[in-house]
């Protein structure tokens, strides 16, 4: 007999699905630290050229956005995770065979989408298989897990990619992914017949009424992601960086989730996390174009403040005027 949720948050199921979220992200943040170093020498471009790849991930991640609502409706929604995780798996193996710029932001792209559409599939089956009434907090910790994920992948790949080199890298984050797949495959999803949801929606994918908060959010984690890749140099920085996202992650999750109407829990949790992946993103690839550490360190003091400045003065506010929970 399957297990089923009941009353509380962590469930058989939900441990589960938060088991396969932390393995989801360790595998994609394994790659993150050494990935434009080591694909810049791979096919022999500057780093400035190779951390587009960034770019290119971003743009993925919202490309497939508007078109999950309609596949989750017509599908089953954990099939759509296990195939979604399934292709990032297989473009992170194609890294391996990459030999020219276009190949590399082109796996990029696809991965990217790939990584999209796994999160936002996952934080649906996450939360359908929660009890209404609990489903806030199951939010809460289901991001939390996320960037556990994202801490743990980031210093494993770069313990070995130092003491190895970047294909250790790769094979490791092959190994997260597949464990993330037999976590997933375990979850008892209950079947819902489709409802008919157009083709493009950006129901589980943005919440329009979190915009503020979605500025914010791509600030915090700016700083984290002009940060990440000082990490080679040694510099104490970058961890307090991640360690400051990882705390602000379930309180910022919270904010975006008290925005919601009824039933938009999930899609605040999607909105919450595409924001904060921007970010990081954007800031990676600026880094990469500046190489310059005092110039990164002056970007990122900026971007603190700024982040500090726009939440006491617009984000706040605007989330006290128009909260619903």
């Amino acid at each position: 007999m399957k297990k089923s949720s009941t009353n509380g948050v962590m469930t058989w199921n939900f441990g589960q699905m938060c088991l396969a979220n932390l393995f989801l992200f360790a595998a994609v943040y394994l790659l993150f630290p050494a990935i434009p170093f080591a694909m810049g020498q791979q096919i022999g471009v500057p780093v400035a050229r190779a951390g587009n790849l960034f770019i290119a991930f971003a743009f993925g991640l919202f490309l497939v956005g508007p078109f999950h609502a309609r596949l989750g409706d017509e599908c089953k929604r954990k099939q759509v995770l296990m195939f979604s995780t399934a292709g990032m798996m297989l473009t992170t193996a194609g890294y391996l065979a990459v030999t020219d710029y276009v190949q590399l932001l082109l796996f990029a792209l696809v991965q990217g989408a790939c990584f999209g559409m796994a999160v936002t599939a996952g934080i649906t089956v996450a939360i359908d298989i929660i009890l209404s009434h609990r489903r806030t907090a199951a939010n809460m910790v289901y991001a939390w897990v996320a960037r556990l994920g994202m801490l743990l992948g980031v210093g494993a790949g770069l313990l070995v990619y130092r003491l190895y080199d970047f294909h250790a890298v790769i094979y490791l984050s092959l190994a997260c992914g597949l464990l993330s797949l037999l976590s997933a495959s375990g979850v008892y999803v209950a079947f819902r017949a489709p409802i008919g949801v157009p083709l493009c929606n950006l129901d589980r994918f943005l919440l329009p009424r979190a915009w503020v908060m979605a500025i914010n959010a791509l600030l915090v984690t700016g700083v984290s992601g002009l940060l990440l890749p000082l990490l080679f140099t040694g510099s104490p920085y970058p961890a307090v960086a991640l360690g400051v996202w990882a705390l602000l992650a379930a309180p910022f999750t919270k904010l975006f989730v008290d925005l919601s109407q009824h039933c938009q829990r999930g899609t605040a949790n999607t909105t919450c996390h595409l924001a904060m992946e921007a970010g990081l993103l954007a800031g990676l690839a600026v880094t990469c174009h500046l190489m310059n550490m005092p110039a990164v360190y002056k970007a990122a003091l900026v971007c603190s403040v700024a982040a500090v400045l726009f939440f006491l003065l617009l984000a706040y506010p605007y989330y006290k005027r128009h909260r619903v929970r």
